[in-house]
């Protein structure tokens, strides 16, 4: 039961909450979705098994519980409307990438609303338990994505921007000015890592077309030397960000990034 509630738990407030209630995006009918709606039974079976987790995690008073009962159901409500507003019957496959910013603007929306109703304490522990889930759904997801691409074992899913942004936010304690000043440098850095993520991926798979296709061996070379000195640069500015960041902040403040996964 409380692996249950955890799986339940990260599907609602992990950005990666709608992949597993659908099949990998693809244009072959197996790959398709082959059932809708909820997949763990009615929506309050759901809404009590995360109530019951998070009042054992949290140690939540009745008062509490009643209010988080709220959130969850609403919350649950919003859930299944959005999915259904992003893949209407008929559709080949959801656009995803809507699918995954709707899930994280209800995640954080409903955090926001849970933290409302928690004690200082309990906030801290909230947090605690939403970053262990999120790098535990980050475990899952990479194993699920090396399935299909065994380099992808080696490179952790990531968060996504928006995030982390958050976490950030909240794990640095900053007044408003501050606030406005530091968050534009976590951002640059998180820019810079996403570039480099991605740009590699990309270089990657042309790298690999490329060699299968039949290119020549001075163009291999060629593609290599180029992947190289292009991630070469992307990290180097990776560096310089994360040192302008780290400029600004105190000791504590960049263990929590570190912790985060923002900074190296």
């Amino acid at each position: 039961m409380r692996h249950a509630a955890r799986l339940l738990l990260i599907l609602l407030l992990c950005a990666v909450a709608a992949q597993p209630l659908f099949a990998q995006e693809g244009d072959g009918e197996s790959e398709r979705p082959q059932r809708r709606g909820n997949p763990f039974g009615g929506d309050g079976d759901m809404v009590e098994r995360i109530v019951g987790y998070l009042t054992e995690e949290l140690q939540l008073d009745d008062g509490q519980i009643t209010k988080v009962r709220t959130i969850m159901d609403e919350g649950m409500t919003k859930v299944f409307k959005r999915m259904a507003e992003v893949w209407q019957p008929g559709q080949d496959a959801p656009d995803y990438r809507n699918m995954r910013k709707v899930m994280e603007d209800l995640r954080l929306e409903m955090e926001q609303e849970i933290e409302g109703v928690l004690t200082d304490a309990q906030k801290r522990e909230f947090h605690e338990l939403s970053d262990n889930l999120d790098r535990r759904s980050q475990e899952w997801e990479q194993r699920a994505r090396a399935w299909e691409d065994p380099t992808q074992m080696f490179e952790p899913a990531p968060l996504s921007k928006r995030i982390l942004m958050a976490k950030a936010e909240r794990s640095l304690f900053l007044g408003p000015d501050e606030t406005r000043v530091v968050m534009g440098y976590v951002e640059a850095v998180l820019d810079k890592r996403i570039a480099l993520a991605e740009g590699k991926k990309v270089r990657r798979e042309d790298l690999a077309n490329a060699f299968s296709g039949g290119a020549s061996e001075n163009e291999v070379r060629q593609r290599l030397n180029e992947l190289r000195s292009v991630e070469t640069l992307q990290s180097f500015e990776l560096v310089t960000a994360q040192a302008e960041l780290r400029a600004l902040i105190t000791v504590q403040q960049e263990v929590r990034l570190v912790a985060l996964g923002i900074l190296d």
